[in-house]
């Protein structure tokens, strides 16, 4: 499995120089960059850092383990000095920047999260937005920030950095656990604004869809993982962390542990992933991961999507599909078949049953039962 990289590259930006961070999309790389404190640039479609001594040690630092970093393209090309600014008549006073209060902060933030067994890409990403709140308020110690303090920030977000309502969400999430779960100050953050929550509809594929790009798989685990996907309405995350010990082939069940919320559950396993399941175990023999890579560590993430996405392509499938999309097309294609909601929402482990009902709103045979008022109408 060939490892991920981050290529560094000198990057003329509107704020002047910035260090590029490049590589595929990856929700872990992403998190690691957002708790580096990168910002996403939608003109170059790429994560940026300032320029600085300490910039590179710091990307290496970050992904070590992770994902191997290239950084010739920022030995070749020396990154420009930005411009002098005019001459001036005095010298502003430089603002304190409170870095080891910061640091203080964000390390007791990870040991509460750790501690209330948060997942690692939570913590992460909870991290980031912790770390971008503090250094936007550079010449303010963290638990000196006021709501007015944290709003301006909120605002410079939206309608600068324009981030999605569900980024904001996050952003929003971080700052009440920090201040209200650290600090003990929920007061501070009651009051402060939460985006307007977006409601957009899941892509789904037809049954003849997903026949055909289980069909196109021809490696034996590849195919295996997809079947798995579909059959039980995994998330990639479960998928990749599933346990010798998880599957109940003689129940045809598939139990699920730590899920979102870190929620055990039980979901379906099909009984037409049985036989081609028994060939790949006896073929691979998985030591403790049912899907190993190398070394026998959980299999990557990004290695999914990859065998996805050719999937996807052999099969001639248009659809702007996603790993996730199998999620979504077992639970369209269950309610289609009959299944009561109250079940597909125990298997797909929603905690509210407002987060399944959005299927009723793209099943094609509900949908069609309907009929038009145009029909209707005489128009002869």
């Amino acid at each position: 499995m060939p490892p991920r990289t981050v290529i560094l590259e000198p990057l003329s930006h509107r704020d002047g120089p910035r260090v590029a961070l490049k590589f595929p999309h990856d929700a872990e790389l992403i998190a690691i960059a957002q708790a580096l404190g990168a910002r996403w640039s939608r003109t170059h479609r790429v994560w940026h850092l300032p320029p600085g001594p300490k910039t590179v040690p710091q990307v290496f630092a970050a992904y070590k383990g992770k994902a191997w970093v290239d950084y010739a393209a920022m030995k070749a090309t020396p990154t420009p000095r930005p411009t002098p600014p005019p001459e001036r008549t005095a010298k502003p006073p430089k603002a304190p920047a409170y870095t080891q209060q910061q640091e203080a902060a964000l390390e007791a933030m990870r040991r509460k999260m750790e501690v209330a067994r948060y997942s690692p890409n939570s913590i992460q990403v909870y991290l980031g937005a912790a770390r971008q709140l503090f250094a936007f308020h550079a010449a303010k110690a963290p638990e000196r920030l006021t709501a007015a303090d944290i709003e301006a920030w909120q605002h410079h977000l939206a309608t600068e950095r324009r981030l999605s309502n569900s980024s904001l969400e996050q952003a929003v999430n971080a700052v009440r656990y920090y201040y209200a779960k650290v600090l003990g100050d929920a007061d501070r953050v009651r009051f402060i604004e939460r985006p307007r929550r977006e409601r957009k509809l899941p892509t789904v594929l037809s049954e003849d869809e997903v026949a055909a790009l289980l069909r196109s798989v021809d490696n034996l685990k590849h195919r295996c993982m997809l079947m798995l996907l579909y059959a039980g309405g995994l998330r990639l995350s479960e998928l990749i962390h599933l346990r010798l010990g998880d599957l109940a082939r003689d129940r045809g069940q598939l139990v699920v542990r730590g899920g979102k919320g870190n929620k055990d559950r039980i979901t379906l396993l099909g009984e037409k992933v049985l036989d081609p399941l028994a060939r790949y175990l006896a073929t691979y023999r998985p030591k403790h991961y049912l899907f190993e890579g190398a070394g026998g560590a959980a299999y990557s993430p990004r290695s999914v999507q990859q065998v996805f996405h050719r999937a996807r392509e052999k099969a001639g499938i248009r659809t702007p599909a996603t790993v996730h999309t199998l999620r979504h097309s077992f639970a369209t294609h269950l309610l289609e078949k009959g299944t009561d909601l109250r079940y597909i929402q125990t298997l797909l482990g929603h905690a509210s049953s407002r987060t399944t009902e959005i299927y009723t709103h793209v099943s094609n045979k509900a949908l069609g039962k309907i009929r038009s008022p145009l029909d209707d109408l005489d128009l002869g």
